[in-house]
């Protein structure tokens, strides 16, 4: 039976593994898993795997073998967090618990019966106020989530503990597991390098666009979507398949059998080849975004809507000479707090490619079918990109040398195919949203593409034999709407701002003051006044983020700075000593707020052209 302490303890912690637990309880089986008496009378455990019963701690003194394997881990000063891979019956964890009682914990067992049998003989109550989280996953998305949660809370200075019989007993949990640690660190660090490369450059796209949001239908609100509803979208994509289907993409424009949506560069394909898709789309916040959609500019066509993402590189969108609408995307932290609640805005989440935007996009719009065209995701022929698109920066095609640090992956006709991370995430992504469409048919057309999950893998030819049979399918001035947002009530919030700019100034010196005073604490060992100024400054602090200027315009500029405090400020709690707490905390936070300082003086001329301009629309236009 389990422990009582233990049940109370899940039944408060963890109700869902008390629930799996109590379900297995009545299912056990004696015969596998089994404890026995060690010669020192302890209990241990064996497991009997193929026939044949191996021990997990020692037969003759499990305890004693736990104090030498504690004995034998180095440098755990370095390390926060200890993470446990398999319980056994706990001897290790319990004794580490006792040595180190400043740690945290995390347990992983693989085994229900097994962790079972652990909460059986150990009281983790004894150390429950080190314990993070017990979890068991007999799902691989189950673990994934649990990891990524981990990841996300825990971040780094982790020390993971496997007992070595593991890696034998239970070799395909123990790598998944690993495995999903490591994609999960490279997508945080990803997600971490692109906040670093472009959280300025968001805001400022998002400050400098919001006039063009201000006068363009937002296409998720303002457009009527009788025009889609139930029926074939096309996201045509740059992939190097593309250039098979430019005779099959112009019969379906001249018949109208699909809405045809082009993502990224692909546009400049299509152009040269006679055709012009239904619609443009765009969301890339770089400056060089705008030479995607210069063939449009420089030939001043005028019949090509451009759909573009509110964070999108604002050079895209001066002088565009067609029509034009947005979406709202998750890196515009300007436009929602600027709009306040009008019809509830939908927010169009960002991804690592525009075809997944689109793909999002499009699935909101109610379109029952979604058709992939040169998705390939892979280097189809060792091409990056179709006929007709060349980039100065980018080879057409991958060098033998970069081949060597290629990821192999299945074709859609089951051959092995080259693709690198970049593509790979992008494939992970578009999976993802297709999962959440399940309304949805996609389609992928793309010949010596990557297998894309959730797709059905169909030649072009044959969708359009048997599945784009309704000709005039397109409403030809679907892209025809009025814009509804209050521009009065964007003008006031824009006042606010204003305000709240005043303040949050004032609100930054002083803080940066108690810190001058923490480090003048310090040199002095002033301990006194050091607790005074931490007070001090966590108020300060607190006034800061409570600010809407810093809210909506700094603190999406500076998120990677302010997440690096937030890791420090963990290391800054449970630190003891109060001299080296006092150095931390002005080394950390004197370096955040001078970012913050910085900021304001750089976005500070961008909010108040925003201003202007507004003004100036509110004044000319009545919406």
């Amino acid at each position: 039976m389990i422990l009582i302490n233990n049940r109370n303890y899940l039944r408060l912690r963890n109700r869902h593994l008390l629930q799996q637990l109590n379900e297995m309880e009545s299912r056990l089986d004696e015969k596998r898993v089994v404890i026995e008496p060690s010669k020192k009378e302890n209990p241990t455990l064996k497991i009997n795997k193929g026939g044949k019963f191996q021990y997990i701690h020692s037969k003759y003194d499990p305890v004693n073998e736990s104090k030498r394997i504690m004995q034998q881990q180095k440098n755990m000063e370095a390390y926060d967090h200890v993470f446990f891979v398999g319980t056994g019956l706990g001897y290790h964890i319990e004794q580490f618990a006792k040595v180190y009682p400043d740690k945290k914990i995390t347990i992983f067992e693989p085994d229900l019966e097994v962790l079972y049998h652990f909460l059986t003989v150990q009281d983790i109550t004894k150390f429950s106020s080190q314990i993070q989280a017990i979890f068991f996953a007999s799902e691989e998305s189950e673990m994934k989530q649990e990891v990524q949660k981990f990841i996300n809370i825990h971040g780094k200075r982790i020390f993971f503990f496997t007992l070595p019989v593991y890696l034998t007993l239970y070799p395909q949990e123990t790598k998944l597991l690993f495995e999903t640690f490591k994609e999960g660190l490279k997508d945080q660090k990803n997600i971490l390098a692109t906040a670093a490369a472009f959280q300025k450059r968001w805001t400022i796209n998002a400050i400098k666009n919001f006039p063009y949001v201000l006068k363009t239908p937002n296409i998720l609100h303002d457009i009527d979507q009788k025009a889609f509803e139930g029926k074939p979208a096309i996201i045509v994509a740059a992939g190097p398949s593309l250039s098979e289907e430019f005779e099959h993409l112009k019969f379906i424009k001249e018949n109208g059998l699909a809405y045809i949506f082009s993502v990224g560069s692909a546009i400049n394909a299509l152009i040269e080849h006679g055709i012009y898709p239904d619609a443009a789309c765009t969301y890339d916040p770089k400056e060089r975004n705008q030479n995607v959609i210069r063939i449009i500019k420089d030939r001043g066509i005028e019949e090509i809507p451009l759909i573009y993402g509110s964070s999108v590189g604002f050079e895209t969108l001066e002088n565009y000479p067609g029509p034009m609408l947005h979406m709202i995307t998750s890196q515009d932290p300007v436009s929602p707090f600027l709009l306040g609640s009008y019809k509830k805005i939908s927010i169009v989440q960002d991804a690592p490619s525009i075809a997944v935007v689109t793909f999002q996009l499009l699935a909101l719009l109610g379109f029952k079918q979604i058709i992939l065209v040169g998705q390939n995701l892979a280097f189809h022929n060792r091409l990056r990109f179709a006929k007709g698109i060349h980039y100065n920066h980018i080879p057409k095609e991958i060098s033998p040398e970069e081949e060597q640090h290629l990821i192999t992956v299945k074709d859609v006709y089951g051959n092995d195919i080259y693709t690198d991370s970049s593509f790979n995430q992008m494939r992970q992504q578009l999976e993802l949203y297709i999962s959440m469409s399940p309304n949805v048919e996609v389609l992928n057309t793309t010949k010596g593409g990557a297998v894309i999950e959730g797709t059905t893998f169909l030649p072009l030819t044959e969708v359009i034999e048997h599945h784009l049979r309704k000709k005039k399918s397109v409403s030809p001035q679907w892209y025809k709407a009025n814009n509804h947002y209050n521009q009065m009530y964007a003008y006031k919030q824009l006042v606010k701002l204003e305000i709240a700019l005043g303040k949050m100034e004032p609100i930054m010196e002083r803080a940066l003051t108690v810190v001058k005073n923490i480090a003048d604490s310090v040199e002095k060992l002033h301990v006194a006044n050091m607790e005074t100024n931490f007070i001090k400054l966590d108020k300060e602090i607190k006034k800061l983020k409570e600010n809407p200027f810093y809210k909506y315009f700094i603190e999406p500029m500076v998120r990677v700075q302010h997440k690096l405090l937030e890791e420090s400020n963990k290391e800054i709690r449970f630190e003891k000593n109060l001299y080296k707490k006092g150095n931390q905390v002005v080394e950390s936070y004197r370096a955040f707020l001078e970012e913050c300082v910085a900021h304001v003086q750089y976005v500070k001329p961008y909010f108040y052209e925003l201003k202007n301009n507004t003004i100036f629309e509110s004044e000319q236009n009545d919406y």
